[in-house]
């Protein structure tokens, strides 16, 4: 194992320490004083309890210290949240809590406080009060097997960005700064996540974090305001390339104005946009897991096992481990040969499962279906799984969002030397839409200046409830806005929010649609059937209670052109007079169009546009036949008109005779 990560895991046990040592101060058993040593500030322990039955044997007197005061080292319930990583705090505003019970024979150094002043020293020579306060460290529980994980993870990435731990550490103190991380392992955004807010490994923390899917708005960090803890924003996740333009440097501005770092994580480097990799002030990254790393991770674990006596999994088959496999198997008090045969049991399985997975797809391949034009080309020898690509050849996603909605993505638009490739649906290519085709290409137009800043989002027009008959073809009004602005569009309906049935599985359902929306800023929000949501009610009549909810929850989503910055609202519905007028006031769906069924002009336009070429084979005038008689030397027309000469010869000399 590297000094690195020796230092990292050490750092990890000194914590853990630390932790148990202020514990068993608030709980009485320790006793502290802050002394200056050249102008730094630390804490002096000596202990609260009697130590005259202490032996100087570690493995007796760790057993009576567990048996004993084990429950006084258990924190307690705090009224704040955890100070900042300020390092010398001994002090925590804590609820009055019940002492745990202990033996008799055990008395604290008020009731024989001379006893400890007589025996300084053990008989072995050994300080008595420093071997006292020993035994709250060794009592401490040891860092949890995912914290550890982590950072010899961390370490390895760090040692890859070929930079001193030294400007680290200053960039981390002395910057506000912006980190990337990418690695190949499944669950490492969740575990990293997990340590920055549980542990003070990094410098600064423990820390707050800000998720940056939810920041909308200046408003997102009031409710982070009572908070001691330094706060941290994070782009985590596959859907991290979601958030671009616009959108991603006004959160980054937003918490770089507040003085908060910003963590970008991801599994895949080509998922952290190009602006956070552009402006990262610390860029790191490292590979698959191999022998050496589960062995670094036994070493930490098991310190007395010999490493050469294992059958450790090779470089090759560790590939197949992902952060939760080693969560998994590496647990507490496990033998290490239960480990091993964990290990064994959990490369096979995810070897077979992928081999499954690609077998069904060279199955799928050779029935004659499309392979998806998204899908990722799997290099050879990579033990990850093949994961379903975010969207198939429909440009639509093949796993649901959490609330129900399905995210549409834009059909790229042909370039200028890509003449023979045909052009998607677009609003421009629309007809009988008037009004709402006049709103769409002002929209298009007013987003281009958005996104150029020189047009705020206040200013534009991003509200519509579109009316009409069924049929009319307000879904592929949607769907041709989508391909126009070249922004994801969101679908949902109301029908979809109350499949839940309780209400706040459909309140929560709502929301998470808007969250969802936001998320991929700037996009279309499209809701069918809006008139679902109903009219308030009377409260006398029956389930009013039920609907009034339901209908205020959508004002709110619906209100505020700071929320909603970013995000195209569309409603659609066949019945608007069923629709709350609050709804339809100014900063909601103010912008009301009606489609109506279409005439006779409009059906030929809409004929002509489906038809293309082949309508000219419907309305263009027959072609006169110009060849002459002679050419062909076949004429019905002279064959007709010999016929009737000769039957009227015929009669004129029957006449005759």
């Amino acid at each position: 194992m590297d000094k690195l990560a020796i230092l990292f895991v050490r750092r990890l046990r000194r914590l853990a320490r630390r932790e148990a040592r202020r514990t068993a101060l608030r709980n009485g058993l320790l006793e502290g004083k802050i002394v200056d040593v050249d102008g730094h500030l630390l804490v002096c322990y000596t202990p609260a309890f009697d130590t005259s039955r202490l032996s100087g044997n570690a493995i007796r007197d760790a057993a009576w210290f567990r048996q004993n005061f084990g429950a006084w080292l258990v924190a307690p319930k705090e009224n704040s949240n955890p100070a900042s990583g300020t390092g010398g705090d001994v002090a925590a505003t804590v609820e009055a809590v019940a002492k745990p019970a202990v033996s008799p024979l055990v008395a604290f150094p008020r009731m024989r406080r001379g006893v400890i002043a007589e025996e300084a020293v053990l008989g072995n020579g050994i300080d008595r009060r420093a071997y006292a306060v020993g035994l709250v460290d060794r009592a401490a529980a040891a860092p949890l097997v995912s914290h550890v994980v982590t950072a010899l993870v961390l370490a390895r990435a760090v040692r890859s960005s070929g930079r001193s731990l030294r400007e680290i550490v200053h960039t981390l103190i002395h910057v506000t700064p912006v980190i990337t991380l990418d690695a190949p392992l499944d669950g490492l955004e969740r575990e990293v996540l997990r340590l920055l807010e549980k542990s003070r490994l990094v410098p600064g923390g423990p820390f707050a974090i800000i998720d940056a899917d939810h920041m909308f708005d200046d408003n997102h960090f009031d409710i982070y305001e009572g908070e001691v803890r330094k706060r941290l924003v994070a782009f985590s996740g596959a859907g991290v390339h979601r958030v671009t333009g616009n959108a991603l440097r006004r959160r980054m501005i937003s918490a770089l104005s507040r003085d908060l770092s910003v963590l970008a994580i991801a599994e895949k480097r080509s998922d952290i946009p190009s602006l956070l990799r552009i402006s990262a002030d610390l860029s790191l990254e490292t590979g698959k897991l191999d022998r050496r790393f589960v062995a670094d991770l036994i070493e930490v674990l098991y310190p007395d096992t010999a490493i050469g006596t294992l059958a450790l999994p090779s470089d090759s088959d560790a590939r197949w481990l992902s952060l939760e496999d080693l969560i998994l198997a590496f647990r507490p008090g496990r033998h290490v040969r239960d480990v091993q045969h964990v290990l064994a049991t959990l490369i096979e399985r995810n070897r077979g499962d992928f081999e499954e997975e690609d077998g069904e797809g060279e199955k799928a391949k050779g029935s004659g279906s499309k392979p998806s034009t998204t899908s990722t080309e799997k290099p050879s020898g990579s033990d990850e799984k093949q994961k379903a690509s975010d969207s198939d050849s429909n440009g639509r996603w093949k796993k649901d969002k959490p609330s129900g909605a399905e995210v549409i993505q834009p059909e790229p638009l042909p370039t200028p030397a890509e003449t023979g490739r045909k052009s998607p649906v677009t609003v421009a290519t629309l007809s009988g839409y008037g009004r709402a085709k006049d709103w769409a290409l002002d929209l298009k137009a007013d987003l281009d200046d958005y996104r150029a800043s020189i047009l705020a989002w206040s200013e534009m027009s991003t509200k519509l409830l579109l009316s009409g008959p069924p049929g009319t073809g307000k879904t592929t009004f949607a769907r041709a806005l989508c391909n126009s602005l070249q922004v994801p569009l969101v679908v949902t309906s109301v029908s979809t929010w109350l499949q839940g049935g309780h209400l706040n599985d459909v309140i929560e359902k709502m929301a998470k649609t808007f969250v969802e929306a936001r998320a991929m800023a700037p996009s279309i929000l499209f809701i069918d059937e809006i008139d679902g949501i109903g009219k308030r009610q009377p409260a006398e009549r029956e389930y009013a209670d039920y609907w009034n909810t339901v209908v205020n929850k959508a004002l709110e989503l619906l209100d505020g052109a700071v929320k909603s910055e970013g995000l195209i609202i569309v409603g659609a519905t066949n019945r608007p007079n069923d629709i709350d007028e609050a709804i339809k006031r100014s900063g909601r769906l103010e912008t009301h169009i009606e489609i109506p069924k279409p005439d006779v002009p409009t059906l030929a336009e809409i004929l002509a546009h489906h038809l293309g070429d082949d309508v000219t084979s419907l309305i263009r005038e027959p072609v006169p036949d110009v060849r002459s008689e002679a050419d062909d030397g076949f004429s019905l027309k002279k064959i007709v008109a010999d016929h009737l000469s000769e039957e009227a010869e015929n009669e004129r000399k029957g006449a005759s005779r």
